[in-house]
């Protein structure tokens, strides 16, 4: 089955698909089986046992939910704005960055980017009964929202952009390049995503290919040279990035 995002056509969309493979990890998990478990003592005896029951029960209405008018129209926003928010991030300070045909090239980690689509996902959700009218909703509603993201990732990453065929990233911001594996640390306690997105500043002139191949070449020293920074460092550099979003969002 499909994933729930996909890139097509110079956009990410919302299928309203979910694949079974990532649920099932997720009910197998401790923390899948503890809500499973918590469902399971208010159902009544059935043939298979309980928690099975529990698993279906679950699994019917996450797909169901998933469908919703009200959700996909929600998600379908969230998703649009999900590259857009990249020319608002690029301005986070210590990032790292480089000047390439006097346009901006920046390391933007994607745990920047995703804990803004999960608050802004969360928050779409929270006005959806279909997903806040259980008692058992916000575990599932955050391994829902999880797996959203996840798909937004490898949609993203599956549209392989390259200096030649760049993706969106905004208002006078593309999308060059994507580490999916790069070890950045989250400042988000209990939420850890890797990699990040290599953006650059559009201009007034058009982007030759020597311009290309300079931003490759930018490209390929950044991923020569990041893997060199300390833990430290790295954990420097997201919190006085983070730090400043938070002033840089409060103003706006």
């Amino acid at each position: 089955m499909k994933a729930a995002v996909r890139y097509s056509r110079g956009r990410l969309e919302y299928t309203a698909s979910l694949r079974y493979a990532p649920f099932a990890l997720w009910a197998d998990s401790p923390d899948g089986q503890s809500t499973l478990a918590q469902i399971a003592a208010d159902l009544r005896f059935t043939p298979f046992g309980r928690l099975r029951a529990a698993r279906r029960r679950v699994w019917r209405h996450l797909r169901r939910a998933a469908r919703t008018e009200g959700v996909v129209v929600a998600l379908q926003r969230e998703v649009d704005a999900y590259l857009s928010r990249l020319d608002t991030l690029v301005h986070a300070h210590e990032l790292p960055r480089a000047g390439v045909d006097l346009r901006r090239l920046v390391v933007v980690p994607r745990t920047f980017v995703n804990s803004e689509t999960y608050r802004g996902i969360e928050e779409a959700l929270a006005a959806e009964g279909v997903f806040t009218s259980l008692d058992w909703g916000k575990p599932v509603r955050d391994w829902f929202i999880s797996t959203l993201i996840d798909d937004i990732e490898t949609a993203v990453t599956g549209a392989r952009p390259s200096p030649r065929r760049p993706v969106p990233a905004g208002d006078g911001w593309i999308t060059v390049g994507v580490n999916d594996q790069f070890e950045w640390f989250s400042p988000l306690a209990g939420r850890v995503w890797r990699g990040h997105y290599y953006v650059l500043e559009l201009a007034r002139w058009p982007i030759t290919r020597a311009v290309r191949r300079a931003v490759g070449e930018a490209i390929l020293q950044f991923e020569a040279s990041l893997p060199s920074l300390s833990r430290v460092r790295r954990n420097e550099i997201l919190n006085r990035a983070w730090l400043s979003l938070q002033t840089l969002f409060a103003r706006a």
